[in-house]
């Protein structure tokens, strides 16, 4: 977790020693070369106040990577001093680790040991990823605070926010070329490869997110369902920055964060009441950007004709608590999708690849290049820890996944082999009937995830224990190993794969077997 900035704007240490700002002066440089139109001087000014909070504490926000990660390493060393000097006293040494983290805003971890949190606090990759994370919504803040994220400026993220991502994934692109995976047997695949096969490549998450879409809407059809495509959006204290640039004077300082936080709150309270209703909507939800960063909800929901109104007067209700003037226009748009003027596929696609890879669309709403506008959406959601698509109601996701693993063998019940026939031809609507329909609670469906721990055998004594701890002690989530059915466990990993450096089996690449997916084996 990120620090907790909410009401707290500008609230940093201004009194530690003031070093060299490079990242800021690097986005100063960089919006002076990508727009003539804003004077050089006139943005160092502006510069001033994030120049003069350029610390948290003594952690410097413009620190490089490098610098990051010795910074890291020293705060993982007065943890672990901690954990020497309390060892005797559990309280006493947690309380002292979460002093030391509260400095920085963060959160210690929820784990129920608090011995194994107290050990992650004492691990460098731990400060790590968090310190990466305050640097990227810092400077993120103090852009929107500056009104450089704007659409008279860089629409919906900072200059530094995209410049921090690219870094990220370039070092996640170099782990990926440099890691394999490696099973028992020996057999190795390449983990870049197995990432371009999979939904973490765009264009494959896209297209699954499409293919289950128009499943949703396929299932409307045949329960004579309405749809209806509904925008929500935060109360203008939120926004910092006018559609004209100018800077909102209704706007409190709160961060995008704080406006994911208030969506999120909102819809939980939607959700029960209209739970108690009897109400159960089901489609997609995509979180984007305004141009300013402020987040805004795009909702595909079916649901019962009857419900319709009821649904829509809840949503109202909750979404328009805070009352100010526009609220009723700006707030809550629905919009009822006529199927014979268009699809409802159609409503939502272009949103879907706006927020991918902008790859099918030319430009978006403010008229600049999809594929920019979807690389700093994306940098946005990375940065504030956003899931961009959620899908609503309906079947698990995981259940299909699997399915598409399984092959057809004898023996499988009718439901069992129809569930996976449709999964593996990608219908998703076929899937969601023998599934037991859209309105069948989750522990009630034909299909659920098996989790189970991987057992780990000792050679020598031939002793068997389970591998359910992390390195920290903290108990683990068991992994995915296949599908259950009533009382029946169907696996689909079979396989146990450990990541592995390039080269480590030490292989002659002379007499590499070719295996299936891209494999070799050793």
């Amino acid at each position: 977790m990120g620090a907790d900035w909410s009401g707290k704007r500008h609230q940093f240490d201004t009194t530690a020693p003031q070093g060299p700002y490079t990242l800021t002066q690097s986005a100063v440089l960089g919006i002076r070369s990508l727009h003539d139109d804003i004077e050089y001087e006139g943005a160092l000014r502006r510069l001033t106040p994030s120049y003069e909070t350029a610390f948290i504490a003594d952690f410097d926000i413009s620190l490089s990577d490098k610098g990051l990660r010795d910074f890291a390493a020293d705060q993982a060393k007065l943890a672990s001093r901690q954990i020497v000097l309390h060892q005797q006293n559990l309280k006493a040494m947690t309380r002292k680790l979460v002093e030391q983290i509260a400095v920085y805003g963060f959160s210690p971890p929820d784990d129920k040991d608090p011995l194994a949190a107290a050990l992650k606090m004492a691990d460098k990759t731990w400060w790590i990823g968090r310190l990466r994370q305050l640097q990227a919504q810092y400077h993120d803040t103090i852009s929107r605070d500056l009104g450089f994220v704007s659409k008279k400026c860089d629409s919906y993220s900072g200059y530094n926010t995209v410049l921090l991502h690219r870094a990220q994934q370039e070092r996640s692109k170099t782990y990926l070329q440099n890691t394999e995976l490696r099973n028992s047997k020996g057999d190795v695949i390449s983990l870049s490869e197995i990432a371009q096969h999979n939904i973490s490549n765009p264009e494959i998450r896209n297209a699954e997110f499409m293919v289950r879409i128009k499943g949703f809407e396929h299932v409307s059809q045949i329960y004579g369902h309405t749809a209806q495509f509904i925008t929500l959006t935060t109360p203008s204290r939120f926004h910092c920055t006018l559609s004209s640039g100018a800077k909102n004077p209704k706007f409190d300082g709160s961060t995008v964060a704080d406006g994911q936080k208030w969506l999120k709150s909102q819809w939980a309270l939607i959700r029960a009441k209209l739970h108690r209703k009897g109400i159960s909507p089901y489609g997609f939800r995509i979180v984007e950007p305004h141009h300013d960063g402020t987040p805004h909800w795009h909702m595909l929901l079916f649901t019962a004709p009857q419900h319709v109104k009821p649904l829509n007067r809840v949503i109202r209700q909750y979404v328009l608590s805070e009352s100010e003037r526009g609220s009723e226009k700006y707030r809550v748009k629905i919009e009822l999708i006529d199927s014979a003027k268009g699809s409802a596929v159609g409503y939502i696609a272009k949103y879907v690849s706006k927020n991918l890879d902008g790859k099918h669309i030319d430009t978006d709403l403010d008229g600049k290049p999809a594929i920019e506008s979807a690389e700093r959406i994306t940098s946005w959601a990375r940065t504030w820890n956003i899931r961009q698509f959620q899908q609503i109601g309906g079947p698990s996701v995981t259940v299909w996944r699997e399915l598409r693993k399984l092959k057809p063998e004898v023996g499988q019940t009718a439901a069992l082999a129809d569930a996976r026939t449709a999964a593996d031809s990608g219908d998703w609507a076929a899937f969601v009937i023998a599934m037991g329909g859209i309105d069948r609670p989750r522990k009630e469906q034909l299909l659920t995830s098996y989790r189970e721990y991987n057992e780990l055998v000792d050679t020598n004594t031939g002793e068997i224990t389970f591998d359910d701890l992390t390195r920290h002690g903290a108990k683990k989530v068991p992994p995915l190993k296949g599908l259950r059915m009533a009382d029946i466990v169907i696996v689909t990993r079979t396989e146990r794969w450990t990541p592995v450096p390039v080269g480590s089996c030490a292989r002659n690449t002379a007499l590499q077997e070719p295996y299936e997916h891209g494999a070799v084996r050793c």
